[in-house]
């Protein structure tokens, strides 16, 4: 059983440049409260559709940690117990950085009603001098580290749970796509419960508030998110399984089929992207990103499914490779460094503004320079970073295939 995909960990690599640069160029964009969000520029549109890609890692994290689990049951002969032990560790770590993220290092959230941001603790230092506590709102936002961390953990226990009920593999995998597809069906019901939940918000009503929050609050709930690590962790055992053919003609199919459907919840439905409501339009583009993400991890994985070390690809795909090995460290930083740019910027000139082919040009130098840092510092093994203390703990519980992968 293969340890870990180089086509994986490029296709997250490119999945961190890319949300690097545009976070980059979201937040420097200084015309963003002037937008119509009924009829934005086309390039909105595609940078709010390109920001809601988190359902990408999720998948990802999903097959790499079903992998996981795999191995450790099938190769190293670990007990279910053990197992979900070192999910359970796995998840909390990352949930534990993914709060100190959002809460200290980590991007605004905008605040269209009063034409303001909701800054995190040190990016609210950097711009306006203040030293805050954070608000509430970004106290129960679930963020996208906070969505791996908790997939990480339920993905682990849904498949412990496979392996104790289902005693073949294939179906073993056919359990994983159901329950994708449970958790799918599921989501329907965020629509209303959102609006419940809300209302607890505006009631004071935490007891509500807290049972919902993980559930269905902005931006990356359990509801739907579970499901792409669910579909992710289906790609994984039948990838497993050996039967390449099998594999193609599933995940093809079944994307195809995501896709349609959610194109069609899309355009029956009201055009609602950019306002980020919990509606049918963002119900249909979950269904479709869900179809999306199947094809393009497939696709990754057939582009490098020969390659077995990092040191066999081009060179492109090596920049990026770094990024998916390491990228969690330069995720968790980089809004400091742009606030820091952006408030030099402004010493300059005050009068400053920045359109946004300018904010995305930025974005992308900006994400470059990262990606030439990542490679210097993988001469020195990436110590000291997040993912570097993710690998020393994990020692403690059976080791992290990533710990090789940070030595190569």
């Amino acid at each position: 059983m293969r340890k870990h995909y180089i086509g994986i960990d490029v296709l997250r690599g490119l999945g961190i440049f890319s949300v690097i640069s545009l976070h980059t160029a979201f937040y420097y964009f200084d015309g963003i409260f002037d937008l119509d969000l009924n009829d934005p520029p086309l390039i909105i549109t595609i940078i709010g559709f390109l920001l809601m890609f988190a359902g990408l890692f999720a998948m990802i994290s999903g097959f790499v940690h079903t992998l996981q689990a795999y191995r450790k049951i099938k190769e190293k002969n670990f007990s279910l117990k053990d197992t979900l032990k070192y999910s359970v560790i796995a998840g909390l770590y990352i949930l534990v950085i993914a709060y100190f993220y959002f809460l200290v290092t980590g991007p605004g959230i905008i605040l269209f009603n009063t034409n303001s941001y909701d800054n995190s603790i040190l990016v609210e230092l950097i711009k306006n001098g203040r030293l805050i506590f954070p608000s509430q709102e970004r106290i129960l936002y679930i963020d996208s580290l906070v969505m791996i961390g908790s997939n990480i953990i339920l993905v682990s226990l849904i498949t412990i749970l496979g392996f104790k009920l289902v005693k073949d593999d294939n179906k073993r995998s056919l359990y994983l796509y159901i329950a994708g597809v449970i958790i799918l069906v599921i989501s329907i019901f965020r629509i209303p419960l959102f609006d419940t939940y809300l209302r607890a918000r505006n009631d004071s009503n935490y007891f509500v508030v807290l049972i919902l929050n993980w559930f269905v609050n902005k931006n990356n709930p359990v509801l739907p998110f579970l499901a792409f690590a669910l579909f992710g962790g289906w790609l994984a055992t039948l990838i497993m399984n050996g039967d390449v053919k099998k594999t193609r003609l599933y995940t093809i199919t079944s994307g195809v089929l995501f896709i349609i459907i959610g194109l069609f919840i899309y355009v029956t439905a009201e055009e609602t992207m950019l306002e980020r409501r919990i509606d049918y339009t963002w119900f249909g583009i979950v269904v479709f990103q869900i179809g999306l993400f199947k094809l393009m991890i497939l696709g990754f994985l057939k582009i490098y499914d020969k390659k077995y070390s990092q040191q066999d690809i081009n060179i492109v795909s090596r920049f990026l490779y770094r990024f998916g090995i390491a990228g969690l460290t330069i995720f968790f930083i980089e809004q400091l460094f742009s606030s820091s740019l952006k408030e030099i910027m402004l010493l300059f000139n005050s009068d400053l503004y920045l359109s946004i082919p300018t904010s995305i040009s930025i974005g992308v130098v900006l994400a470059f320079i990262w990606g030439l840092l990542l490679i210097v510092w993988s001469k020195y093994n990436y110590k000291y970073g997040i993912e570097y203390f993710y690998t020393r703990i994990m020692r403690k519980y059976g080791g992290s295939e990533k710990e090789s992968k940070l030595e190569e």
